[in-house]
């Protein structure tokens, strides 16, 4: 099986551009008398985009790269992004280790049903170890152990909050990649919390969180239609590893169990965690009625950690004087009554108690809280508050070593607006920096971009009066025609991409601006309207009706086509990566956008001149303004189509978050530190907090 798509349209806009610029300069070689010349540089301009778009056909219907050799690289992208980021979530670090039994049997389906249906080939991958019952699925260290003992090679794993399950999954994703052969499918770790099992199949939501994260799967084979992503997926080479089924927050977890089971092909594995209550809530939502277990999965619970090796990790960190400062909080472990013991019993609690209270390297312990401030607290649920409020004071306080620009104020404050805005505006756990913006109001982001682009447009015009008739006519031209024509253009502009969709927060460009067509023929339509409309009222309605009708056909048509962005497929996958291919999609579509647009605005122009005082050739000066005004249009239109973009919208939510001290300027260096310190984890192109509990805490009530 083969995918094509790609390549070829990863250059259309250097066509376009270079089309766009070969007319221009045909055009002013027709007016300096060189009409052979004009004739075939305008004939190259026309002909080197339509050439383009013809070989990327062409490309596609021949075919691309073999599926599996996509799957292969794939794999490699996914190994290298997880090595560094287990670092940080601790998979694998002495001396914390999580052990695990069979989940309980009420919750999955029993043993020899699992055994029958591996045989019968019905649910999952069929193991070449299946324990002899689920006694043989306990242990510790490696998940990939339990997932080979499972008959049909899925898992579901199952703990409290903070019991370590991510971090068994990453050291699962990365096992099974250490062993995997060629052609095989390629484990992917993706968090459930933005899936919405009510509206959204399975494997749609799959195909949209890898392209995502790996924006080089989005090429399109002509002949399926299928992105590469896509055709992964149906293939059988991708093995979904689903973390936190408990943190779908919209739609029913049991409408999840079922979603799987109705679209998870027989053949594919599965690994998927949860916490024990909600998954026992969404295995039996109604008493009454049958069970949802989860087809071919057999089941495991991580246990609760000992004392010891609680005493031993804290230990492990606490330096020379760490068995006095921690004797106090340890004799209390040692009691299972105690508020202490109770709440340290995950690697989560564990993990914060550490951070609060021990040292750093080359950190000395003067100065840092005690330990003993755990002991006066009467309830585990109090030892946990204390420690989550503990934890981002301890992980930015001052260190020679890792020095910060923001405040333990400051980056609580900031940590705390981002909390509430995913916890109670989004409901999910998954921080996309092009989600951000959606904190702005939505008046502030139409009239920045109609502003700015208005602007822009104002002054091109104005620049071209100066020029054309010196600096008195430029003064007048400003302010009686280039700010009200720069404004009513830019407002068009941000009302036609209101119109499309484009100025509410939504993932960055993948390869291409690729608008409904729908509202692409409505923001022409605006674009007319707008345009022409005042342009009619002051030069009558054919001046009108002729600058605004090729206004809307260049919003409309550009629109309607589509303008691609280049994908640099061998990059790693993060969010400052995608940030930065998002800005390199926006330059070059609001360049295409400009140069295109302002041609055919500017030809609009020329024909009406020429149609208003009835010449049959048109002066080379009036071409001239006519072209520069054309070209103020289309930088409007092209403003416009950056500052609508992921990138665009982050730029203009940055100076208002700032304002009101809501998040720093300098938004995604924040994040990375926070990232770098621990508060946060990174998955593909998206941050996390460290866990779902701190998030909840820092973002308070609604």
């Amino acid at each position: 099986m083969s995918i094509s798509g790609g390549r070829g349209e990863a250059q259309r806009p250097f066509w376009l551009i270079a089309g766009g610029a070969a007319v221009a300069v045909g055009w002013a070689a027709g007016l300096a008398g060189q009409g052979g010349w004009a004739a075939v540089l305008i004939a190259v301009g026309v002909l080197l985009p339509v050439a383009a778009f013809l070989a990327d056909r062409a490309f596609a219907r021949a075919g691309g790269l073999d599926i599996e050799r996509v799957a292969d690289r794939l794999a490699d992208l996914v190994r290298d992004q997880w090595d560094t980021e287990a670092t940080r979530r601790g998979v694998g670090g002495p001396p914390l280790e999580v052990f695990w039994q069979a989940a309980d049997a009420d919750l999955v389906h029993s043993w020899p049903k699992l055994r029958q249906e591996a045989v019968d080939g019905r649910n999952g991958p069929v193991s070449g170890t299946p324990g002899s019952g689920p006694g043989g699925l306990a242990g510790s260290g490696a998940l990939l152990a339990a997932y080979d003992r499972s008959p049909c090679g899925r898992l579901v794993v199952l703990g409290e909050p903070g019991a370590g399950k991510t971090v068994l999954l990453v050291r699962f994703v990365l096992d099974l990649i250490g062993r995997r052969q060629a052609g095989e499918p390629v484990p992917l770790l993706v968090p459930l919390a933005s899936w919405i099992p009510d509206w959204q199949s399975l494997y749609g939501w799959l195909e949209d969180q890898i392209l995502l994260e790996y924006p080089h799967l989005s090429a399109v084979d002509a002949a399926t239609g299928d992105t590469r992503a896509g055709a992964l997926l149906r293939a059988g080479l991708i093995l979904p590893v689903l973390d936190g089924l408990d943190e779908i927050r919209a739609g029913g977890t049991d409408q999840a169990l079922a979603s799987i089971n109705d679209e998870l092909p027989g053949d594919i594995g599965l690994v998927l965690s949860c916490r024990t209550d909600e998954f026992r809530a969404a295995v039996r939502p109604d008493p009454d009625q049958r069970p949802i277990h989860l087809d071919g999965a057999a089941g495991i619970h991580v246990l609760p950690l000992t004392s010891t090796a609680i005493r031993g990790y804290l230990l492990a960190g606490a330096g020379s004087d760490g068995p006095l400062r921690w004797a106090p909080a340890l004799t209390a472990l040692a009691d299972p009554t105690s508020s202490v013991a109770q709440a340290l019993t995950t690697p989560l609690t564990a993990f914060l108690a550490s951070t609060a209270y021990n040292p750093r390297p080359w950190e000395s312990s003067l100065g840092l809280p005690s330990p003993t401030d755990l002991c006066a607290l009467p309830t585990a649920a109090a030892v946990e508050q204390h420690l989550l409020a503990g934890f981002i004071p301890a992980a930015y306080r001052p260190h020679p070593h890792q020095p910060t620009r923001w405040t333990i104020k400051q980056a609580t404050r900031y940590l705390a607006f981002l909390g509430h805005h995913l916890e109670h505006r989004l409901h999910t756990t998954s921080l996309a920096w092009w989600e951000i913006p959606g904190a702005t109001p939505g008046t502030y982001r139409i009239l920045t971009v109609g502003i700015t682009g208005g602007l822009a447009t104002g002054l091109t015009i104005t620049l071209t009066a100066g020029v054309v008739a010196g600096p008195t006519a430029a003064r007048t031209a400003a302010l009686t025609f280039g700010l009200p024509f720069g404004l009513a253009a830019g407002l068009a502009a941000g009302l036609a991409f209101v119109l499309a969709g484009g100025l509410g927060y939504a993932p960055p460009a993948r390869t291409a601006l690729r608008l409904p067509r729908g509202p692409v023929l409505l923001s022409g339509l605006a674009a007319w309207l707008v345009v022409g409309l005042p342009i009619g009222l002051t030069d009558g309605p054919p001046a009108g009706l002729t600058v605004g009708l090729m206004c809307g056909l260049t919003v409309g048509l550009v629109g309607w086509v589509g303008l691609d962005a280049p994908v640099n497929t061998q990059s790693s996958v993060e969010p400052r990566y995608t940030l930065s291919q998002d800005r390199a999609s926006a330059l070059v579509n609001g360049l295409a956008f400009t140069l295109a647009g302002g041609l055919a605005v500017g030809l609009a122009f020329v024909l009406l001149v020429g149609f208003m005082a009835g010449l049959a050739i048109v002066p080379p000066f009036m071409i001239a303004i006519a072209l520069a005004l054309g070209l103020a249009a289309g930088l409007s239109g092209g403003l416009a189509i950056g500052l609508a973009s992921a990138w665009g919208r982050l730029g203009l939510a940055r100076p208002w978050l700032a304002a009101r001290g809501q998040q720093p300027l300098r938004l995604v260096t924040f994040l990375e530190d926070a990232h770098a310190r621990g508060v946060l984890c990174r998955a593909g192109a998206v941050w996390e907090f460290r866990h779902a509990d701190l998030q909840r805490y820092l973002a308070g009530p609604p």
